[in-house]
């Protein structure tokens, strides 16, 4: 129950926010973007500098790093998945055991990174044109139906 309602805490701030649906729809998808590589714990800070640079919605970077962080494990499989796909890869030979160890470790960490690749830009590209259609046309409708739905104390 507590999750839920830190989730919905986050999407009522999200949708409050008062800047432009292009700002917002920046800082989420390119507060997600370093969640499709291994940052080691630097992930959300990278995410705020990505915001800023592009000058995107911070608060909004901050909310999808945060969001792709429990993501990991399912987006490092299918960037291993995509880059092998991109590659003309099969999955099982890239993990033979016959090969030299080195070699092994240098094929999957290539299909790991061309697949990091296209999933950053596709998701990015993807990910603005639908957060940007969702803030600009549908914000209040969304914010209403969320605060229609507490089951709790109005904010």
């Amino acid at each position: 129950m507590k999750i839920k309602r830190i989730l919905m805490y986050y999407l009522i701030r999200l949708f409050r926010l008062q800047k432009g649906a292009q700002k917002i729809s920046l800082g989420l998808v390119f507060g997600f973007a370093p969640n499709w590589f291994p940052t080691f714990g630097l992930g959300p800070m990278l995410s705020v500098v990505l915001a800023r640079f592009v000058r995107g919605n911070i608060p909004a970077a901050l909310i999808s790093a945060s969001f792709g962080s429990f993501l990991w494990p399912f987006l490092f499989v299918l960037n291993y998945k995509v880059g092998c796909l991109f590659m003309n890869s099969n999955p099982a030979q890239a993990d033979e055991i016959s090969q030299g160890f080195f070699i092994a470790i240098q094929d999957v960490s290539l299909y790991f990174f061309v697949g990091a690749l296209l999933n950053t830009i596709l998701s990015g590209l993807i990910g603005y044109f639908l957060f940007y259609f969702l803030f600009s046309k549908y914000r209040h409708t969304i914010l209403k139906k969320l605060l229609d739905n507490l089951p709790y104390a109005r904010l």
